[in-house]
């Protein structure tokens, strides 16, 4: 008999050799992230580094030097053949999920829509950036629709993330908001908000723990995909939480000046472009209201004062190899001088990290910290 792992009534229930399938690719990404993933750089270190000492009497100077020299070891590419792999085995052990009961999923969204509001605008241009290549290798990416009302993009990603994840997000694939809030509220001093709004939200896994620990406040979640956004609305209603959501690009939204007491963010900024992000966070000053803060949690550590070169290459192995092509723009920016441009408050601009707990539910004990990158600023008061 198999076991449930639906989290909740809009998400589908795999039947055994779905199942089986996903398991399988989940116990093989945990191998592959946390058993063989840990052994890259001593392994470097040992084999490789002292190769080319020997040969220039120093070290590389930098991630494109170290990537040369990865790209011809074979194990090095065994490994990054089989995370790839690994990736695409998990849409396909989803989506025979999400293709066979995709109807019955369509016909229960449209009763889980007493809650919140959804409104969506077919004039909302996705950007290039997401329609130049499947991010992340999930096929369409998040915005393609392919029937009407369609949703699947949305489940897709909902009933991948345990396993990209290792079961490690948590019931409602939530870990990262959690780190947000668990920061404001051990790190920033600021009255209980009350209109948050969370930009590239896509299912809204970073939007309801907002709504759920700020109850009284009106949330709202955007984003430029259509499907995720239907799922969104319908998830929302099936876990009982009520939000807000909209399509709308973060560049240039519909929302008046000084809305916001929050604007956050999960994950989206690495997703855009170079051109993309300055406009995001000019919009994030714009609708904060005076006093407001904006917090952005992301993949590349701004904190640091210093990255080897190997740190900075295996950093990159999404952009090469995961469909993440315009992330390594957001890591060669000056985001210190954009959010002073923007106008935030220098001595509230920060770079740091925010800890999440995660705990594995197979083949692990105990929980697990997770130290992720933040950058936060707060709008002047007086602005």
């Amino acid at each position: 008999m198999t076991s449930s792992k639906q989290k909740h009534s809009m998400q589908p229930q795999p039947n055994h050799d779905e199942s089986v399938r996903q398991d399988f690719v989940t116990d093989l990404r945990a191998f592959l992230t946390d058993e063989i993933f840990p052994k890259i750089v001593p392994y470097y270190e040992k084999n490789i580094e002292p190769e080319f000492v020997k040969e220039q009497s120093r070290k590389p100077k930098d991630k494109s030097e170290v990537r040369d020299l990865m790209l011809k070891d074979k194990s090095y590419q065994s490994w990054s053949l089989l995370q790839r792999l690994s990736q695409q085995m998990m849409f396909t052990s989803v989506i025979d999920t999400v293709e066979r009961t995709l109807n019955d999923l369509i016909d229960r969204s449209k009763l889980h829509n007493s809650l919140g509001t959804l409104e969506l605008d077919n004039k909302v241009e996705v950007p290039r950036y997401l329609t130049a290549y499947d991010i992340h290798q999930q096929p369409g990416g998040y915005h393609t629709e392919k029937i009407e009302d369609d949703i699947a993009p949305g489940v897709v990603y909902d009933i991948s993330l345990p396993i990209y994840s290792r079961n490690s997000m948590g019931d409602e694939n939530d870990l990262l908001s959690q780190a947000i809030i668990g920061h404001m509220q051990k790190h920033i001093k600021m009255p209980e908000p009350e209109s948050i709004l969370d930009m590239g939200c896509a299912i809204g896994n970073s939007t309801l723990p907002l709504a759920k620990i700020f109850p009284s406040a009106k949330i709202h979640g955007i984003d430029v995909a259509s499907p995720c956004l239907r799922y969104a609305h319908a998830r929302a209603n099936a876990l009982g939480v009520t939000a807000h959501f909209s399509q709308q690009n973060a560049e240039q939204t519909t929302f008046e000046d000084a809305t916001f007491d929050l604007i956050t963010s999960c994950l989206l900024l690495h997703e855009t472009s170079h051109d993309a992000i300055p406009k995001i966070i000019y919009e994030t000053y714009r609708l904060l209201k005076p006093g407001g803060w904006m917090i952005h949690l992301d993949v590349y550590p701004f904190h640091r004062e210093t990255i080897e070169p190997l740190y900075d290459f295996l950093k990159d192995w999404e952009v090469t190899n995961n469909n993440e092509n315009f992330s390594g723009a957001l890591r060669n920016m000056n985001l210190q001088q954009i959010f002073e441009d923007a106008g935030f408050s220098k001595e509230t601009i920060e770079f740091t990290s925010a800890e999440a707990i995660a705990q594995y539910t197979k083949g692990y004990t105990g929980d697990f910290y997770l130290k992720l990158p933040i950058y936060l600023a707060q709008k002047p008061k007086t602005a």
